[in-house]
């Protein structure tokens, strides 16, 4: 069985977050799929790991099924694997309104980067340490 790790969050659509087709707007789908994959790796890596390393997003796949509304919740739930390669690693992103009808999905491929230099750089175990136990 392939490792996963999980997490999740409730957002509540806010006046700011429609457009004017009365619905999310896909941008604030992007941003809630960016703000939680950093946020993922906040609560789980050490502040030394955090200062030494940063993610730079490669590519994000967005699929946007249903709208969201004003008012309405929507429950967030990030997913990484083990399947990271070299400085890549991606993460699985699905957004469900209140009643649980998937809205939007999104694959994501994060580079792991160095913070001085920005230059790449290969994810090891210890880096894998921060959301799988070894």
């Amino acid at each position: 069985m392939d490792k996963v790790a999980t997490y999740q969050k409730i957002i509540f659509v806010k006046s700011a977050d429609i457009d004017e087709l009365n619905h999310v707007n896909n941008v604030v789908y992007l941003s809630w799929v960016q703000d939680l994959a950093k946020e993922h790796w906040q609560i789980r890596a050490s502040q030394e790991i955090i200062n030494q390393y940063k993610w730079v997003v490669v590519n994000h796949d967005i699929t946007y099924k249903k709208p969201l509304k004003f008012n309405q919740k929507a429950f967030i739930k990030i997913q990484v694997f083990d399947n990271a390669k070299g400085a890549l690693w991606g993460r699985m992103v699905w957004i469900y309104d209140d009643s649980a009808v998937l809205v939007a999905e999104a694959s994501t491929q994060w580079c792991l980067v160095d913070t001085q230099s920005f230059n790449p750089r290969r994810i090891t175990d210890e880096i894998k340490s921060v959301f799988f136990s070894l």
